[in-house]
């Protein structure tokens, strides 16, 4: 139970459910993050440690690159059907119609040069 409530005390944060959300539908590196959110590296990368830390999302390193998607495998069942309910929310109100846009656009550039790589 206090894992849990860990959880949506983290959860509770505006930025952290963005992330999420976007996290809910690809496996994004900080860069694609910090530009769709029009945040610093700093700010992002404290929020995914955050998240990281309270197994909401997991890292996978590719050479210099990592890249986060949530933790579907290792996520208690409680709070994943939770995460689950509030990205189906955040979906169906279409909040972040323009980051998806932009996140759909930063991985059709992915393998460019300037651009994070492809994953594996």
């Amino acid at each position: 139970m206090q894992k849990i409530l860990q959880a949506l005390k983290i959860l509770s944060d505006e930025i952290r459910l963005k992330i999420v959300s976007l996290l809910a539908e690809n496996e994004l590196c900080v860069c694609e993050l910090m530009e769709a959110l029009r945040m610093s590296q700093s700010r992002i990368s404290n929020h995914l440690r955050i998240l990281k830390n309270t197994g909401i999302i997991e890292g996978k390193r590719e050479g210099k690159w990592i890249f986060y998607s949530l933790a579907r495998g290792t996520m208690d069942k409680v709070l994943w059907g939770t995460v689950q309910t509030i990205v189906n929310k955040i979906d169906e109100e279409e909040y972040l119609t323009r980051e998806k846009i932009l996140i759909e656009q930063l991985i059709s550039r992915r393998g460019e040069p300037g651009h994070c790589p492809l994953p594996h």
